[in-house]
């Protein structure tokens, strides 16, 4: 594969937004192994998780400063633009001794991240526990930019009642994408405002983790170089079409935010994040989770890893340190409780190693069950290889342009695909120079 080209951090705030609007562990405490002096260590840890989720993390490292017996202190400072705040650190030849953040920041940031393979050489974490697929997303051939903190994967929703009142099997969701449409077509009631499938013109990562699966990567690696895949994809062509006829026949809203419209019981079936599941709980929906249909394209298991990144401005002292507390991070105490496991049961995003999805408590909970179903060695490439630095302007330039001259009856849908071609073209070819 390719190196790494630097690309500007528009777009990556985008993905950086949609992925932690709002996960593992090792075995037993051990003794941590020794990899120098980091004893009396302050270090800097930056991220943007200024939500709910801000608030548990400032708890929980709070906890770290008060218990850890290295005497290591964690500052940490959370940003609503990161982005900003890296690239003037970076140009200052500063910056923190840690960040938390989407791995796709590998593109942009590549030049100032530390390899960090050697986490699992260095502590007594298990490489085996963690789950191959998330860390081959946070890598390329020769390095390891981030050890994997949450999975932001997308599943399947489906209300169950709707289901009930159409004659169908509430307990059971579609399994193809042609059981989708015709469920669809059954739930379906213009005299109550109900549509049997919620799939939006205005939101490109649905799109996106749906279109794969009928079609594969829009972007894959040719031998070398990059090479765009939507003209003449026959898997792009039989997803618009499906598409364009449920809302034609009134089966899908030609609607932006679906979501609010599913939390409002006015949905049978649609795609989403983890996220999703508050609106639907705080509303009292019915619902059922499941991975998203499988399609033409094969098995596959489409995520955004959110990772712990240690920058170049870091010494070994402080890298050590930054490592001791990801170890801390992913370490079950005499309990068989850590704090990746807490976080995966309060914020709802499944695990990345198999000891935590192996815990009772988090098996007990069935929605962390159901987005916890994939195969371990399904690719996790989300529309494009995992290695194409352009996925932002995949997603930001193309997608939408796409979807919305189908829905909207501006292009016939090969015309559309025709257009997303040349578009992507020219983004490939940046990086093919």
């Amino acid at each position: 594969m390719k190196k790494w080209k630097r690309i500007t951090a528009l777009g990556l705030s985008a993905m950086m937004i949609a992925s932690l609007t709002a996960c593992g562990g090792s075995g037993d405490k051990k003794e941590s192994k020794k990899s120098g002096d980091s004893k009396g260590t302050t270090i800097t840890f930056w991220n943007s998780f200024t939500g709910a989720d801000g608030d548990m993390l400032v708890k929980m490292v709070d906890k770290y400063n008060k218990e850890n017996k290295d005497g290591i202190t964690v500052k940490m400072d959370i940003s609503s633009d990161l982005d900003s705040q890296l690239s003037t650190a970076f140009a200052a030849n500063e910056g923190p001794t840690m960040i938390l953040s989407s791995s796709a920041y590998r593109f942009t940031y590549g030049d100032y991240l530390q390899d960090v393979s050697d986490v699992f050489d260095k502590t007594n974490l298990d490489k085996d526990d963690f789950i191959q697929s998330y860390l081959n997303y946070c890598s390329d051939d020769e390095s390891m930019y981030f050890v994997p903190f949450q999975v932001v994967g997308y599943y399947m929703y489906w209300n169950k009642d709707l289901f009930k009142d159409a004659g169908l099997d509430p307990d059971t969701p579609p399994a193809t994408w042609d059981e989708w449409q015709k469920d669809a077509a059954k739930i379906t009631d213009a005299n109550k405002n109900v549509y049997g499938s919620g799939i939006s013109y205005d939101y490109a990562y649905q799109i996106a983790h749906i279109m794969q699966r009928f079609g594969g990567l829009a972007v894959t690696d040719d031998n070398g170089n990059w090479k765009a895949n939507f003209e003449g994809n026959a898997g792009y062509e039989k997803f618009l079409n499906m598409y364009k006829d449920m809302v034609d026949n009134g089966d899908n809203p030609l609607e932006a935010d679906t979501d609010s419209m599913a939390s409002a019981g006015q949905i049978g079936i649609t795609i989403g994040g983890p996220w999703v599941t508050t609106g639907l709980d705080t509303a009292g929906v019915n619902y059922g989770i499941s991975l998203i249909p499988q399609g033409d394209a094969g098995d596959m298991n489409s995520v955004e890893v959110i990772g712990f990144g240690i920058t170049t401005a870091a010494s070994e002292e402080e890298k050590e340190a930054a490592y001791k507390f990801i170890e801390w991070w992913n370490t079950a105490d005499k309990d068989g409780k850590s704090p990746a496991l807490e976080w995966s049961l309060e914020n709802g995003f499944p695990a990345y190693t198999y000891s935590v999805q192996d815990n009772e408590e988090y098996k007990a909970n069935k929605k962390l069950s159901a987005m916890s179903a994939a195969n371990p060695e399904a690719p996790t490439d989300f529309i494009v290889d995992s290695n194409f630095p352009g996925i932002s302007s995949v997603l930001t330039d193309v997608i939408p342009e796409m979807i919305n001259s189908v829905a909207f009856g501006k292009s016939s849908v090969d015309e559309a695909l025709e257009k997303a071609q040349n578009s992507a073209d020219k983004i490939v070819e940046k990086y093919n120079k």
